[in-house]
């Protein structure tokens, strides 16, 4: 095996999360009784996405990043909750969702009965990503999970991702590699620990950062040809 260790992220990458946040806001926006608009939902993705960046800067704390969000959000289309409870309410019902990227679900069963070593690394809530994981039936499939909530730190923070390597023990990092679709969190991270990286980019977006993976592929199945 060139990698026998696969650490993949979670969001975007192996699960669905805009199928799912979208799902989640829905219900959420329908049972606070505020109108289900396509407008709506493209603000929150907005400012939803801003404000993880911020989190991954280190410029606000995961507590901070439950308020702030729905804080905003609720202010710019107009409708007055209180933040927290509306927060609390969507990540419920996030937790609840398992949706899969295509293709997810049959790679990483496929790689398990090869006897590759994965885990699972993602910047997430501690109260989404666990259930999320455990509802979609993929435990099984992962000797190490790390949910950057639990730990305090997220990617692409060095601390991070040695935190992952302890709880791998610490095989040597040219037996690693990382597979995400965030050139700042994931190939940034992996990059500057040590270890190969994979760029997981569908939407063939260019590459305007400095952050260079070691791999790219469109598909989840293009990652047998490299592995």
């Amino acid at each position: 095996m060139r990698y026998p260790w696969v650490l993949f992220d979670a969001d975007d990458t192996l699960f669905d999360f805009k199928r799912s946040a979208r799902h989640a806001l829905a219900r959420t926006l329908a049972d606070f009784e505020i109108a289900v608009e396509e407008a709506h939902f493209q603000v929150y993705e907005t400012i939803n996405h801003e404000v993880w960046l911020a989190f991954e800067r280190g410029e606000i704390t995961a507590v901070q990043l439950r308020r702030i969000r729905f804080e905003r959000f609720l202010e710019v289309i107009g409708e007055y909750r209180e933040p927290l409870e509306v927060n609390a309410h969507y990540l419920n019902l996030l937790s609840e969702t398992k949706f899969m990227l295509d293709g997810a679900v049959e790679l990483v069963g496929e790689l398990h009965l090869k006897k590759y070593r994965m885990g699972l690394i993602t910047n997430g809530l501690r109260e989404v990503q666990r259930p999320r994981v455990a509802r979609a039936g993929m435990e099984k499939y992962f000797e190490v999970i790390v949910v950057s909530d639990e730990i305090g730190v997220s990617k692409p923070h060095a601390g991070f991702f040695e935190h992952a390597h302890q709880l791998m023990g610490a095989p040597k990092k040219s037996e690693v590699l990382v597979v995400g679709d965030s050139l700042n969190s994931d190939i940034q991270g992996g990059n500057q620990f040590g270890v190969d990286t994979c760029w997981f980019n569908p939407k063939q977006a260019a590459n305007l950062t400095e952050h260079r993976p070691t791999f790219e592929v469109e598909k989840l199945s293009d990652l047998k040809k490299i592995l």
